[in-house]
């Protein structure tokens, strides 16, 4: 599988901030200051892993660089991990998770029935997908398969039909979806990986994983 960036930006120049060190200077977008305004250029402490005192420097409009950290192996710039997002469908909570930084993660989303699901550009297109279905167990009888850039787990539902799997890729939670559905669902999203198929001239037919039974519940 494939993985996958950001700005700082200053609308006014007259209150741009002096120039700081690299171990002040965030990599990424500024973060709240979480005190109400601050002066463009104010450099504030802050707190770094393992208790390390630092420095942040406010860029305006009540916001901070990134932490500074003067760490033990050279400066380096300390970014609190974004909090689990949080959503609600239908007026339930869906399980909360973090969202890593890659083309192919999960994204919280809703069906179009108001039930919690997961989301990827790159597999599923503009499809959300329903969380929270039956894993599934390993069958000798239902194949992983392997579209382009794509690894599918074969697993045997509660209903004896065979299915696929992603959760092997983490915070999905689709559990084992019946392999005509797949089908389906990969080929409707299909757009980015039919572009870099192109792009590597890799042969790119569309998915057609038959319907199997299973024994469900065995391990054969």
């Amino acid at each position: 599988m494939n993985d996958s960036i950001r700005s700082v930006d200053a609308s006014h120049p007259d209150t741009r901030p002096p120039a700081v060190s690299m171990s002040e200077r965030a990599a990424v977008a500024p973060v709240p200051s979480g005190g109400g305004a601050c002066m463009a250029g104010t450099v504030a402490a802050c707190m770094c892993p393992g208790g390390v005192p630092g420095t942040r420097t406010c860029v305006g409009d009540g916001q901070y660089t990134a932490c500074g950290c003067a760490l033990a192996s050279g400066p380096d710039v300390f970014v609190a991990p974004k909090p689990p997002v949080v959503i609600t469908c239908g007026g339930t909570r869906c399980a909360s998770f973090e969202e890593e930084e890659t083309s192919v993660s999960a994204r919280a989303c809703c069906t179009a029935d108001n039930r919690c699901g997961s989301s990827s550009a790159f597999i599923f297109g503009a499809a959300c997908v329903a969380r929270g279905a039956e894993p599934g167990v390993p069958s000798e009888k239902c194949p992983d398969e392997a579209p382009n850039f794509l690894d599918l787990y074969g697993c045997c539902r509660p209903d004896g039909q065979c299915g696929l799997s992603i959760d092997h890729v983490a915070n999905f939670d689709l559990g084992c979806i019946e392999r005509t559905e797949v089908s389906a669902l990969l080929n409707a999203g299909s757009g980015q990986r039919d572009f870099l198929s192109l792009i590597f001239l890799l042969p790119n037919p569309k998915t057609a994983f038959a319907s199997i039974r299973c024994t469900a519940g065995a391990n054969k």
